[in-house]
Order: structure tokens, then sequence, then C-alpha cells
């Protein structure tokens, strides 16, 4: 049941209101003419949504909203009323107000809107009450982001219990900034590294002090304010409701966030999320490099932030690490404001070098720790004996060509041999991906 306070000073719209609010069997109104007979109520009753109109006799809408504010009273309110314009619309839902709605003269479809609107007013209001009893943080990698810090700052919600701002050795005002508005907000905790570590090195920052001070769910969100908060609860809801211990951000879903790519991004970003899939044994994510995501306390107790991967690559290297601990991971779906695929200041070159050495190396301790060590399975033979077969098959290819060009000798036996050999090694591998695809499906944690 949601209670709802109405305050109208028209005693025939208040009864209108009042009368239809009440064909739901869901909502209880508390119907009141006046502001001072309103904050009475509230003095005595705990309401979910409050129904307010804009110009009345004693004050308005806006003005009732800061008084609540100055009283302590976070109710989402909702201003219901015929006299306004965009710009008062506007004053009210910067000053916090959960909805605006301008009266119309179809009686019938304003009232199902405003139904509707209670009811996503009381949902928010109860979402995020569950949040405030999780001890949930932000942690924050900048670098040199003194242009969108403030504005990323000022974006995390007010259920967020702390906030970790990590500068990575920033040669501009990063630091400087984040101290300014951590005067005003004491949420905010600046982490500052004497020398540049690299992205992976300050989440692994923000992930100590999260654990630290006992956080249930640490979120990561980018300095570079490129990751929207209205999309935190998509991130939070799988954790708190234990279907995931980490959660991941998606931007590729839709083909509207496809466009955005360029040639060069698609292919590279196609490139390296087959590799970290292979790598990690996630293979149902899509869009594994995605660096806003949130993660549980059990999960980051067990993967250790003090050995994550300390440059870009840190999110395939956790990938890797919660896979072999058996923890859940899931897509959330939410758009990219820049061009998915590129990474500022970095080569693709030489970034796709350098992570593929972190995927082989990750991929064979995966190998050995999860299917050797933790709980054996026979897919690593799979592996072994692909990778084999198809090293083999290139080196006698090699060798044919050599000894075809060189020494005059036939090549249709070692030619045979050779694509026999990256035929069966080619189904051992595709064998072993298709055994670890199971593995993933039935994940357990350890």
């Amino acid at each position: 049941m949601i209670s709802v306070l109405l305050i109208e000073d028209e005693p025939e719209v208040l009864e209108l209101t009042r009368l239809f609010l009440e064909r739901d069997p869901e909502l209880s109104i508390d119907a009141c003419s006046s502001v001072d007979e309103a904050l009475l109520k509230l003095s005595k009753k705990v309401y979910h949504v409050i129904v307010t109109d804009y110009a009345m006799p004693e004050t308005n809408g806006i003005q009732l909203l800061k008084t609540l504010k100055f009283r302590g009273i976070d109710t989402p309110l909702i201003i219901f009323t015929g006299k306004g314009d965009e710009e008062i619309a506007i004053e009210a839902l910067n000053m916090g107000a959960a909805f605006y709605l301008q009266k119309s003269e179809n009686p019938r479809f304003q009232f199902a809107k405003l139904r509707k609107m209670v009811y996503e007013a009381a949902l928010k209001q109860r979402t995020e009450e569950i949040y405030r009893e999780n001890n949930i943080c932000v942690v924050i990698p900048a670098w040199n982001d003194e242009k969108h810090i403030g504005n990323t700052l000022c974006s995390i919600p007010d259920y967020i219990f702390r906030i970790y701002a990590v500068d990575d050795a920033s040669t501009d005002n990063t630091a400087e900034i984040i101290r300014k508005y951590a005067e005003t907000d004491p949420r905010i905790a600046l982490i500052r590294h004497d020398k540049n570590k690299g992205v992976g090195a300050s989440i692994s920052s923000g992930y100590r002090e999260a654990l630290n001070e006992n956080m249930d769910i640490a979120v990561v969100m980018t300095g570079d304010n490129r990751m929207d908060p209205a999309y935190l609860s998509a991130f939070l809801d799988p954790i708190i409701r234990r279907k995931a211990d980490y959660a991941v951000g998606n931007r590729l879903q839709g083909p509207e966030f496809r466009r955005k790519m360029t040639r060069r991004g698609f292919f590279s970003n196609a490139l390296l999320t087959l590799m970290i899939k292979i790598a990690s044994g996630y293979w149902q994510l899509m869009d594994p490099q995605n660096n806003y995501t949130a993660i549980s306390k059990r999960a980051l107790e067990r993967i250790d932030p003090g050995t994550i991967y300390p440059r870009y690559g840190y999110n395939s290297d956790i990938l890797v690490r919660l896979n072999i601990y058996g923890f859940r991971v899931v897509n959330v779906k939410h758009p990219s404001p820049g061009i998915v695929g590129e990474i500022p200041g970095m080569r693709h070159r030489t970034y796709i070098f350098r992570l593929s050495r972190l995927l082989l190396k990750d991929f064979f301790w995966r190998m050995n720790e999860k299917y050797l060590f933790l709980n054996f399975h026979p897919l690593v033979f799979f592996y072994f004996f692909g990778i084999l077969c198809i090293m083999t098959s290139l080196f006698l290819g090699v060798y044919a060509l050599y000894g075809k060009i060189f020494g005059m000798e036939p090549l249709f036996v070692r030619a045979t041999l050779t694509l026999i050999l990256l035929f069966i090694g080619s189904m051992f591998v595709l064998f072993g991906m298709l055994f670890d695809m199971e593995q993933e499906r039935n994940i357990t944690v350890y």
C-alpha cells in the first residue's frame, strides 16, 4: 500500500483528485486543503509520496519543498498544478521535486499520468532506501580531468555512502578541484598517487580503501564524466538481489551505440572482446572492456585488489580472477557519450600487443587454477592438444613450403599432413571453448 498526502486549496479539485486516486486499491490518500494542515499531518505520519498544488494562499509548491528539506523530510514530492510555466518546472525539478505535472483539459489522461508518477516516485524512494541500507561507494580514477571531475563528483546520487576520488599524479588542477568539492561533501575522500601508476592501479587504490571501510558494493565511474549515474541502479540491483557479484556496462547492445564506432574502433573492439572472452571464460559478455562496473564485497575480497594489473587491461585481469573463483557476471546496458572502442592517449597497436601478452598469461593461469587445481575438467587437455596440433601444423607448413621452394621436394604429403593437423587442432580448441562455455552456465562460487 502506497500512502499519499494530497495538498490542494481548491475543494472541487481536491475532491476530484482524491476520488480518482482512491480508485486504485493500492493507494491510500490523505487529503488536506492547506500547507499548515499538511505539515501537521507530516509531523504525525510518514508518507510515501506527496502531491501538491503549486500556487496556494500561504505559499507555493517550491517553498513547501524547501520547508520539507529544512525539516529533514525527503518524501518524494510531485507538483500538480494548472499554473506555472517552463521556468517554474525547471526550478522545481532542480530543487528536488520528483515530478512536475501540468493540469490539462483531459482529466482522464492527466489523472492516469499522475497515478503513474505516484507509483514511479514511490518505487524510486523505496529503491533508494534499499541502497542506503547497503554501504555503497564509488571509485573515480582521474588523470588530468580538471574539466570534468567537478561535474562527475556533483552527479553522484545522495544514496552513495562514500566517494573515493583517485588522482593518478595529474599535472593539472584535478587534485585541487577534488579537495574543493570534498570541503562541502564529506563523502568525498581524495587518494593521490605520487607518480602515475595507471588506471588499474587507481582503481586498485579505491578498492583497497573500500575494503578498509567495509563497503558492501564498489562502483567504478571514470573522472571524465562519460558514465551516466542515472544507470547506477541497473548496476546495483543484480548485486543487491544476489543474482551476480560483478556488473559490467554494455555500450554495444543497441545499433545507436555501434553507429558511434569508427571502423578502426569496431575492428579493435571486436578483436579484443573475443580475446578477453577466451582468456576470462565469460563468453556472454558483450563489452568486457567497459570501465563502468560494480563489484560485491565478497568478490572484491577474493580477487585481492592489490594484485590487479595497473594499466589499461585491468578489467580483463579482474574478469579472469572472478572466473577462477566462480563469481557470476552480468551485462548492464547503458549509452556511451563518447566513441566506443577509442582509448584516449593510447595507440591501438601498442595496446593490443600489450594486452595480448597479459591475456595469454591470464588464460594459462586460469586453466591451471580453475581446471587443474580448484576443479579438474578435461577441457584443459582439449586446449593443450589443440594448441599443440595447431603449432605443429604451422611448423610443418613452413617446412613444407621451404622444402618445395629450395629443395624441390614434393609438397602433397607434407601439405596434407599440415591440413589434417590444423583441422584436428582446431576441433580440439573449439571443443575446449564449448566446454568452457558450459562451465560458465553452471558457475558456482568456491
